[in-house]
C-alpha cells in the first residue's frame, strides 16, 4: 500500500513538474520572440491590444508567432526534461581517474545533472525566477516599473491646454488625414537618405517633392518624424498626432473602452466640430479594435466607416475587398473617394481622416491588387501602397474642392517588423510625413526634429487657424519658427520624460477614468 501511495505521488509530482516546464518553456520562447521581433515594442502596448481587441486581430499575426515559436520551444523543452527528469540515458556517468603517487588511483564517476534531480524544488524555483527575470530583461519590465513609479512633472509644465488657447480661423480650409500603417523612410534609396539600393516606394518620395508639399526632415529627406513613446503603436498614433500628448494609461487596468475617453484632453476633432466641420474616419481595420472607436465617438463625433458600418453609408463588401482585418486598402481608398465626392458637396468645411492596414506585420496583406516585382513580399505590400497613396491624392489634386484643402500624409509607426530591418543592418528609422497644399510657407523645413506630438497645431495652421503661442498640448505648429520640445530640449530628454508617471495626465487628461481603471486593476 505504502509503495502503491509513493507511486501515486511520485506520478503527482512528475506532472506537476511537465507542467512547471512547459509553463517555463511558454515563458521563455515568448518573451525571446517578442524580444526578437519586437524589440520597440512597449509593454504598455502590448498590454493595451492584449485587453483591448486582440480578438479582432489578423490570425497572421499569431501563425507567425506559433512558426518562429515552435521549434525553440520543442527544443528548450526537451532540453529541460533532460536537467529535471533521471531518463534512462541519465545513469550515464562521466569519469574521471584520480593519479595518487604510491596509491592506488581512484576512479570517481559524476553526472552534473544529478544536482538538479537530486534538488527538484530549489531547482524549480530557481527556473522560475530566471524566467521572470528573462520576461524583465526581454520586456523592459525593470525600467518601465521605474518611469511608473517616478513621477515627472514635465507634461505639466510645459502642457497648453488647447481649449484655453485662443484660436482664430480666417478661412476654414478642408482636411484629409491619411494615416498609414507602419509608414516609414526606410525603404527610400541610399540616394534618397535611405536605405535600399533600389526604389521600392519612388511615389512616396516623388510625393515629398512636389511644389505643393512641405516635408520636415533633419539632414535628409528620410530623416523625417521620430517616433516617440505614447504613439508608437496605431492606437497610441492616432491619439498623439490629433491631442499634441502622449497615450498614456496604467498597466492593470483591465480595458480602455471608455465613453469619456481621454475626458480631459481636447482633440482636433472637438475644436473642429465646435469650428463646424463634419468628422469622419474611414478604418481599414475595425475600430472596436484598440479603442479607437471611443476616441473618435468622443472627441468630434465623428462618422465611423469601418467594416462593422460599411452598410450604413450604403457600402457592401465583396470578397476580393476584404483585406486581413476588415477591408484591404485599394477598397478603403475606393470608399473615400465616393464619400469625398459626397461631403464636398456641403458647404460645411470637413475633416476626413483615412486609417489604412495593409502593411501591418506580418509581411503585409497581399491582394489581387498587389505588386509582384521584388523579391521580399513586404517590399511589395509597400510599393503597392506607395502607388496607392500617390494615386488617391493626385485625383483629389484633380477635384473641385482641392483648391480649399489640405491633405497630411502620415505613418502611423515605423514598422513592428523590426527583424527585417535590423538583418540588413538597419537601426535609425523614422515615420514618414508630407504635408500638402497647405496654403502656406514654412518658415524652416530643414534640420528640424520633431515627432506626433506636434501634429496637432500643424494641422491647425495649415487649415487657417492661428494659433496664439504656435502651440498646442506638448506640440508645436511645424510651419512658424518656434522650436519644438524635441529641438529645445534634445529628443532623449523628452522621451524619457513622457515615459514617467505624471500625475497631471492621470488627472487633467484621463480624469475620472484614471481612479475607475485603477480600481478595475485591482480588482
Amino acid at each position: 500500500m505504502i509503495d502503491g501511495l509513493k507511486k501515486k505521488n511520485k506520478k503527482i509530482f512528475s506532472i506537476i513538474q511537465i507542467i512547471i516546464l512547459l509553463i517555463a518553456t511558454g515563458i521563455i520562447v515568448a518573451s525571446f520572440y517578442t524580444k526578437s521581433t519586437f524589440p520597440m515594442t512597449s509593454i504598455e502596448e502590448l498590454y493595451f491590444y492584449y485587453n483591448n481587441g486582440v480578438q479582432n486581430s489578423d490570425m497572421g499575426v499569431f501563425i507567425s508567432a506559433i512558426k518562429f515559436c515552435l521549434p525553440y520551444g520543442l527544443v528548450l523543452f526537451g532540453i529541460l526534461c533532460v536537467l529535471f527528469f533521471d531518463l534512462s540515458f541519465g545513469h550515464l556517468k562521466l569519469k574521471k581517474t584520480i593519479h595518487k603517487k604510491n596509491k592506488e588511483n581512484k576512479v570517481i564517476s559524476f553526472y552534473p545533472v544529478n544536482i538538479i534531480i537530486n534538488h527538484r524544488i530549489i531547482a524549480n524555483i530557481i527556473l522560475v525566477i530566471c524566467s521572470m527575470l528573462f520576461v524583465g530583461y526581454c520586456f523592459k519590465s525593470f525600467t518601465f516599473l521605474k518611469d511608473a513609479s517616478t513621477n515627472s512633472t514635465f507634461i505639466e509644465k510645459n502642457y497648453v491646454d488647447p481649449k484655453k488657447t485662443d484660436v482664430k480661423f480666417n478661412k476654414k480650409r478642408n482636411l484629409v488625414v491619411l494615416f498609414v500603417e507602419s509608414l516609414e523612410t526606410s525603404f527610400f534609396t541610399k540616394k534618397q537618405g535611405g536605405y535600399w539600393n533600389y526604389e521600392v516606394t519612388p511615389e512616396l518620395y516623388k510625393l515629398l517633392k512636389e511644389k505643393d508639399s512641405i516635408a520636415f526632415h533633419d539632414k535628409n529627406s528620410a530623416q523625417q518624424m521620430s517616433m516617440i513613446e505614447g504613439a508608437s503603436w496605431t492606437t497610441a498614433s492616432v491619439v498623439t498626432n490629433n491631442t499634441g500628448i502622449p497615450f498614456k494609461i496604467p498597466i492593470g487596468s483591465n480595458d480602455y473602452h471608455s465613453k469619456n475617453f481621454m475626458n480631459g484632453s481636447y482633440a482636433l476633432g472637438d475644436m473642429l466640430k465646435d469650428e463646424g466641420y463634419h468628422n469622419e474616419v474611414i478604418s481599414g481595420a475595425t475600430t472596436s479594435f484598440g479603442g479607437i472607436k471611443e476616441f473618435y465617438t468622443r472627441h468630434g463625433k465623428y462618422d465611423i466607416i469601418d467594416s462593422d458600418s460599411l452598410s450604413e453609408y450604403g457600402f457592401k463588401m465583396k470578397e476580393k475587398d476584404k483585406g486581413a482585418w476588415g477591408f484591404n486598402d485599394k477598397y478603403m481608398f475606393d470608399i473615400a473617394k465616393k464619400r469625398l465626392k459626397k461631403i464636398s458637396k456641403s458647404s460645411q468645411p470637413f475633416n476626413l481622416q483615412i486609417i489604412s492596414i495593409d502593411n501591418h506585420f506580418p509581411d503585409g496583406f497581399v491582394g489581387d491588387y498587389t505588386l509582384n516585382k521584388y523579391k521580399t513580399q513586404y517590399e511589395n505590400v509597400y510599393a503597392t501602397d506607395s502607388k496607392l497613396i500617390y494615386d488617391f491624392v493626385s485625383w483629389i489634386k484633380k477635384q473641385d474642392f482641392y483648391k480649399d484643402t489640405t491633405i497630411l500624409v502620415v505613418g502611423d509607426h515605423v514598422s513592428m517588423q523590426t527583424g527585417y530591418f535590423a538583418s540588413r543592418g538597419i537601426t535609425n528609422r523614422y515615420v514618414y510625413s508630407c504635408l500638402i497644399n497647405s496654403g502656406l510657407d514654412a518658415k524652416k523645413e530643414n534640420n528640424r526634429i520633431y515627432s506626433a506630438l506636434d501634429t496637432y497645431p500643424t494641422i491647425i495652421s495649415a487649415i487657417g487657424g492661428k494659433i496664439k503661442g504656435d502651440r498646442l498640448g506638448l506640440g508645436v505648429n511645424m510651419l512658424s519658427s518656434k522650436q519644438t520640445l524635441t529641438e529645445q530640449y534634445g529628443f532623449a530628454l523628452v522621451n524619457g520624460e513622457v515615459k514617467k508617471n505624471s500625475d497631471f495626465y492621470n488627472k487633467k487628461i484621463l480624469a475620472d477614468d484614471y481612479d475607475k481603471m485603477i480600481e478595475d486593476g485591482e480588482e
